[in-house]
């Protein structure tokens, strides 16, 4: 079996020895080519990158923008960005010849058994698999001392609804919660979580994009875009259901916050009231 691996890095050298160590284990088990994006780095990112891509099949893609650096927020100038550069990877290295991609953030940890656990629950209609991407925060809805689901705004369920934010469950529709309280598989419209396994076809044929989401401002006053991932899995839905798996986890780490108390009262009566999460969703 052969898998793809692709990956964005920026000034990521510090992170690199683990994620190298994680991956060689996995070519213990596949035959893996690689395909990196990197842009703007200052650090020893990109030599660290040619190293490891010497023995290797697959190539770097390294460019200079001048880009601005964003962190982790859902403004619309980072969703922007952050669409140029998976598509720009994409698009350098079509048509791919594997039967998986294995796209991931290199700040995102994963152990060297994700692939194998993916693989007992890609079954012929399943099209992509994603984990429980945790952070270290702890949940602020349920106050159970448990870490947080971190990607919540890759998701959307099958009603298109948003992730909640700072909840060991990160589902609104009650039907999701049970099955992700019950350690079962939720299938959803979009998700990402860092590491996720995608059919090769489906991500030949389709591609990332945002768009501007009309009177959605973040909590510093900025526009929201739309996140990249919604419409890359919408192009991989065609393909198979979209699943977030509760018992594969995958590991960020964040700096600390906590919800203000007026959005942490919204998110619970969204879970309690199906009126309400219509409105917050719309």
């Amino acid at each position: 079996m052969k898998i793809t691996v692709m990956c964005l890095f920026r000034n990521s050298e510090k992170g690199l020895p683990k994620l190298f160590s994680r991956l060689k284990k996995l070519e213990k088990k596949y035959e893996m080519e690689y395909y990196f994006y990197e842009n703007d780095s200052t650090d020893k990112t990109v030599e660290e990158l040619e190293i490891w891509m010497l023995s290797r099949e697959g190539k770097v893609i390294s460019e200079i923008l001048n880009a601005p650096t964003f962190g982790h927020t859902p403004d619309e100038e980072r969703m922007k960005m952050m669409t140029y550069y998976r598509n720009r990877l994409l698009n350098g290295i079509k048509p791919i010849n594997s039967d998986f991609c294995f796209i991931i953030d290199s700040d995102v940890d994963f152990n060297e058994n994700i692939i194998d656990d993916y693989l007992k629950y890609m079954k012929d209609d399943v099209a992509m698999c994603t984990p429980f991407v945790k952070q270290n925060i702890k949940c602020n809805m349920c106050m159970c001392g448990k870490q947080t689901y971190y990607d919540t705004f890759a998701i959307q369920d099958k009603d298109n609804n948003e992730g909640l934010l700072l909840s060991c469950n990160p589902f609104q529709r009650k039907e999701d919660r049970q099955s992700w309280k019950n350690l079962e598989p939720v299938v959803v419209n979009s998700a990402f979580g860092g590491a996720a396994l995608v059919r090769t076809e489906a991500v030949n044929n389709t591609e990332w994009a945002t768009k501007r989401k009309e009177s959605a401002f973040d909590i510093k006053g900025r526009m929201m875009g739309s996140c990249e991932h919604w419409a890359f899995c919408k192009g991989v839905s065609k393909y198979g259901k979209i699943l977030v798996i509760p018992t594969i986890s995958t590991f960020v780490k964040m700096k600390e916050w906590s919800l203000q108390p007026a959005l942490k009262d919204l998110q619970l009566r969204i879970i309690e009231d199906p009126w309400q999460r219509w409105a917050a969703n719309l």
